[in-house]
């Protein structure tokens, strides 16, 4: 049933798949549709249409219970597959950084993780007593986490696990079969987006989420991630505009393209920041928002985004970017490799000369040496609601 009143609106199972696919970690991803005889063909309608690009995906029938289906979806995965993300297409509106904070743990070395948020309500232990219940006590709710999904398994774990869990149906959650078969599970910090839609009410607050993002999306956000070169710009650039879908210009792409046209070097001045601007424009006035990747040092070049934004009608994040650790940003500036023809890359003492001051006003600061890129592309996203 789609979600939402928008006439764009989608079945929450589209949803579901939009949202694995924003993440930068998936390369096979099988959907499990319900067992009767028409769910893996209405499923296979339903996702038609989604953009899938690299990302392999398939469709298969599903079990009696949850443990046979997550099991159906494990056989269809490759062999060579060795994490794998368990996830419930009713919590369509994970963000991509819980995926992505749930892969990183299990690649640092955990065989079972899951995302959760804290418990904020009082919680009762009860018994049945007549035609009530009895209150037999009270959990330390410090200790207590609601879990959420995707939850993350190193294959042969959870391969183990159901093994161990076989004919069973007890079980609630794949994270608990690892727990009953002796494993060790760990938690990373879900996210409030993560709820799993299953009753009217939630339906509702799901449809309103829908709503707004339709909403929002006719306001184009115009991001200029700005800083010295190796702090992480273009790295950012891409994951953002993958998961969001804006364009992507990268004003070194811009001067090597007039170069290679016939410009010639010592004659480019600002005149690739002048192009990246009027390519900017240009997506702004279709609707596509905007994330420019330069290092915007000068304040009339700063000025010249800002009075871009006003004039399009758009929302303007200026982001500025820093790597405080020296070690750090020097390793990066001397460890990348040249990917754009002619373009040479800066080294470390040219960086050091350049002049950087911080941009008054902008919406964020964000110290690429200590923020993971998930966490950083996470706080830009929430920057442009």
């Amino acid at each position: 049933m789609p979600v939402g009143s928008r006439p764009d609106s989608r079945p929450l199972v589209c949803r579901a798949l939009e949202g694995a696919l924003r993440t930068s970690v998936l390369r096979h991803l099988v959907v499990v549709a319900p067992p009767d005889g028409d769910g893996v063909a209405q499923v296979r309608s339903a996702l038609q249409d989604v953009p899938t690009g690299d990302v392999t995906v398939d469709v298969v029938a599903g079990g009696e219970d949850r443990v046979a289906s997550v099991r159906a979806g494990l056989g269809a995965l490759p062999g060579d597959v060795g994490i794998v993300l368990v996830h419930d297409a009713a919590r369509a509106f994970t963000p991509p950084e819980v995926f992505d904070r749930v892969v990183h743990a299990v690649r640092a070395g955990h065989a079972a993780v899951v995302p959760a948020l804290p418990v904020t309500d009082t919680v009762k232990a009860v018994r049945d007593h007549g035609d009530v219940e009895l209150v037999t006590g009270t959990p330390d709710r410090a200790g207590l986490r609601a879990v959420q999904t995707p939850q993350g398994f190193l294959r042969e774990t959870l391969d183990r696990a159901h093994a161990h869990a076989a004919g069973e149906g007890r079980h609630t959650d794949d994270a608990g079969m690892v727990e009953a078969a002796g494993g060790h599970v760990v938690v990373v910090p879900g996210h409030a987006r993560a709820m799993k839609v299953t009753t009217p009410e939630d339906l509702a607050v799901a449809a309103a989420w829908v709503d707004d993002e339709g909403e929002a999306s006719r306001e184009p956000c115009l991001v200029v991630l700005s800083g010295l070169p190796g702090v992480g710009k273009t790295t950012l650039a891409r994951e953002l505009c993958r998961r969001t879908g804006a364009a992507h210009l990268r004003v070194d792409t811009v001067e090597q393209s007039l170069v290679r046209g016939g410009l010639p070097e010592e004659e480019l001045g600002a005149q690739g920041y002048a192009a990246t601007l009027a390519l900017a424009a240009d997506q702004l006035r279709v609707g596509l928002g905007v994330v420019a990747d330069l290092v915007n040092a000068a304040p009339r070049a700063r000025a010249a985004w800002e009075t871009l934004a006003k004039e399009a009608g758009s929302r303007l994040v200026r982001v500025e970017l820093v790597c405080a650790d020296q070690g750090v940003h020097r390793s990066r500036v001397e460890g990348r490799a040249g990917e754009i023809e002619g373009h040479r890359l800066p080294t470390w003492e040219q960086v050091q000369e350049r002049e950087w001051e911080p941009w008054p006003g902008a919406e964020l600061r964000i110290d690429t040496g200590v923020t993971p890129v998930a966490d950083a592309v996470a706080a830009i996203e929430e920057a442009c609601r």
